[in-house]
């Protein structure tokens, strides 16, 4: 019994470390979503290149970090005629790069992981773009544009949450900020489930899987460039991160309390950082991309994205390695939680508050009409 109280200790230990910046991030990806409609996105990402690649990273870094969510809507830029290079790359963005995650790793594991995450998923998406050169299958992909097209007339989809009008307008009426507490709203509903199932995890793992479990599935060492052993033991990190989170299913905020832990673990920093592009590969992502595009696409799509979060994890190491700033200090999850009267107690409160607002305001707003 002691050990379960230590494991959701740990867990809303964590959670609490986070809170603010996670009500933070999500008021920022509310607001940012009324000003840019997918019909705008597909306008400009008809065409294969990269800087159309580029400018869907940039979609996807302002857009939601929900997993699921950004699954909806790269299909959505897809559809409404997106290059499909380009709606993989909205896709990476958007689980990787958006602002919340970052304030998240910031919080928990430091600017360090921030900044390793936001090159991840820039790497991922180079690595990708290159990879799709060497190999498309274009008629499978027009089979899986095909289907996911019918799925989403099927289901009666229409996600897009944006309001026409200038920045002015939507910043100052009220209409504006309807639509950023119903994003706001939406985007909770979204992901609260996630958000606790992951540090929740994270905290019964932390408590009950013994280090001699992690020991058999990583090699344990700094991995240093400067012999082979360090590469292998990068290497068989950043291949077998992914695959741990395959099992997890969970999504890109969930993941970061896996994270976190696996780094408290002595896994490398290459596989850490791995770990935290590997939501896209999780099973029940793999899984909604079957239901939206087929099977074959499916797995296309899910091996593509497993070799680009294994090599950008790897090259972020080496790059961090390169100019000295892979951290060495490895925090245990109850020492990263503890709690005290310090700056985030009070941000939790004055964020509680903003967020408590908004939902309230969408609230009325939805009993009104």
């Amino acid at each position: 019994m002691d050990q379960i109280i230590e494991a959701f200790t740990t867990g809303a230990g964590m959670l609490w470390k986070a809170l603010w910046a996670l009500i933070f991030g999500y008021i920022i990806s509310a607001g940012i979503q009324i000003f840019v409609t997918r019909d705008q996105m597909a306008r400009v990402l008809g065409d294969r290149g990269a800087r159309k690649a580029g400018i869907a990273g940039f979609f996807g870094f302002v857009s939601s970090s929900c997993s699921f969510a950004a699954l909806a809507a790269s299909r959505s830029i897809l559809v409404k005629g997106a290059h499909p290079v380009n709606s993989i790359a909205f896709l990476i963005s958007s689980t990787n790069l958006v602002i919340e995650l970052g304030i998240v790793l910031l919080v928990l594991l430091g600017w360090k992981f921030m900044v390793a995450n936001f090159l991840l998923g820039i790497l991922m998406t180079i690595y990708a773009y290159a990879l799709t050169l060497i190999w498309f299958p274009k008629p499978l992909v027009e089979s899986a544009k095909e289907h996911a097209a019918k799925a989403q007339s099927d289901e009666g989809m229409d996600m897009d949450k944006t309001m026409k009008g200038t920045f002015r307008d939507k910043l100052l009426s009220r209409g504006g900020w309807d639509r950023i507490a119903r994003a706001f709203f939406m985007e909770w509903k979204m992901v609260w489930k996630e958000i606790l199932f992951g540090f929740t995890v994270a905290g019964f793992i932390s408590v009950f899987v013994p280090q001699s479990f992690w020991n058999a599935i990583f090699l344990i060492g700094d991995g240093g460039a400067q012999d082979a052993a360090g590469f292998l033991i990068v290497l068989e990190n950043a291949l077998v991160a992914p695959i741990v989170a395959f099992f997890t299913f969970i999504g890109s905020m969930g993941n970061i309390p896996l994270a976190a832990m696996l780094w408290s673990r002595d896994a490398s920093f290459g596989g850490a950082i791995a770990f935290l592009g590997a939501d896209l590969v999780a099973a029940t992502v793999i899984w909604v991309h079957a239901k939206y595009y087929g099977w074959q696409y499916a797995l296309y799509l899910s091996g593509l994205l497993y070799l680009c979060m294994v090599a950008a994890g790897i090259t972020v190491h080496y790059l961090f390695a390169l100019v000295g700033m892979i951290p060495t200090e490895r925090p245990s999850l109850q020492e990263m939680v503890r709690f005290s009267i310090d700056y985030t107690f009070f941000l939790n409160l004055i964020f509680l508050v903003i967020g408590a607002i908004l939902i309230w305001l969408h609230l009325r707003n939805a009993k009104e009409n």
